[in-house]
């Protein structure tokens, strides 16, 4: 008699099935969470390095100066992978990334908070303007529109290359020499230049105002640009082996801010300088010569202030390389950067204020 198939049972699987215990992580799991440490400590001991690699070697030596004049937003990239991760794995890891955020967007970046204007004084103030135009000097509406709605009380130019169009107010007066040009409704007196070194273009002159007279200025030093293609490389990055431009060109800027400070002194005070230094603040250039005077963007300006957007292997970033200081009683109450003109720098204006 042959069993009904109906009622047959279906096959049994022998397998022992072990339940996974609660709690038990996947073994990539548990390597990640016991990375995640190591990589987030890594990558902040890397910062402070490449901080301090930057503070003591920038305009010192070639490759902390490549890193001064390029993108330093590359720093900020291992934060999109590590935040989420320990946040993940080991929140604990949180705090370190957190300190590590505010080492890249203060010391690295260059983020400015304006405290001058907690303090600054309720005193009639005189609007600076200083623009690199990069030769837009001739028919810029851009410019003239800028120059209209900012109403600055004085402009400083560089990069005049081309004839001067610039539709001025009526009544103002305007110096030229070389690329540099100074304008002001206030009378303009004693025009100066530099005319010693070909790497430094420098104008100045005395601006008379109602209530005193003071000394501008305004400077083009060379750029360093052109050695950091001598150094770069398509395939290899880096030709450590070209440095010798790059190194010469670090020795030729070094010099010719000692000059412009040795000149500057001829010029007493008060004076302003407003201009394309071709010096990130936290150059040893710009800490040397520079730092003496009070930087408008610095101390009363808000964000990073980058007036310059070049483009390194295809990469575009921001540099903060043109300035207005004072000295001698002038004090930044508040600065910003203007709008686009035409050029690959943008304007900075600032008011600045007499506390003496």
């Amino acid at each position: 008699m042959h069993p009904d198939v109906s009622q047959l049972s279906e096959p049994t699987d022998h397998r022992i099935h072990v339940p996974q215990a609660a709690g038990v992580q996947p073994r990539w799991q548990y390597w990640l969470a016991r990375a995640t440490p190591w990589c987030v400590w890594l990558y902040v001991a890397s910062l402070a390095a490449g901080w301090l690699l930057l503070r003591l070697g920038g305009d010192r030596w070639w490759f902390p100066t490549l890193i001064l004049f390029g993108p330093r937003w590359l720093c900020a990239v291992p934060l999109l992978v590590l935040t989420p991760l320990a946040g993940l794995m080991y929140r604990r890891m949180l705090w370190p990334l957190s300190a590590a955020a505010l080492i890249v967007v203060g010391p690295i970046m260059g983020f400015c908070v304006p405290w001058a204007t907690l303090t600054a004084r309720d005193r009639p103030a005189i609007r600076v303007l200083t623009c690199n135009v990069k030769g837009r000097c001739q028919d810029n509406e851009a410019l003239d529109e800028l120059i209209r709605d900012a109403a600055p009380d004085v402009v400083a130019l560089q990069g005049c290359w081309h004839q001067v169009r610039v539709k001025w107010p009526a009544g103002w007066h305007a110096g030229q020499y070389g690329d540099l040009l100074i304008a002001s409704h206030y009378p303009l007196r004693e025009f100066r230049s530099v005319e010693e070194s070909p790497r430094m273009h420098l104008l100045s002159c005395v601006v008379v105002t109602p209530d005193r007279q003071f000394t501008l200025v305004t400077l083009h030093p060379q750029s360093p640009h052109q050695s950091f293609d001598e150094v770069l490389d398509h395939r290899t990055v880096l030709r450590p082996s070209e440095s010798g431009q790059l190194t010469q060109e670090i020795d030729n800027r070094w010099q010719d801010s000692e000059e412009v400070a040795k000149w500057l002194e001829q010029c007493g005070e008060p004076r302003i300088i407003a201009g394309d230094l071709n010096l990130p603040p936290d150059s040893a250039i710009y800490r040397r010569f520079w730092a003496g005077y009070q930087n408008a963007f610095s101390s009363a300006g808000l964000g990073f202030g980058y007036t310059e957007w070049p483009k390194m292997r295809k990469m575009r970033f921001g540099m903060r390389i043109d300035h207005i200081l004072s000295a001698g009683g002038w004090r930044p109450r508040r600065c910003w950067v203007g709008p686009d003109v035409g050029s690959d720098h943008l304007p900075l204006i600032a008011d600045l204020y007499w506390a003496e």
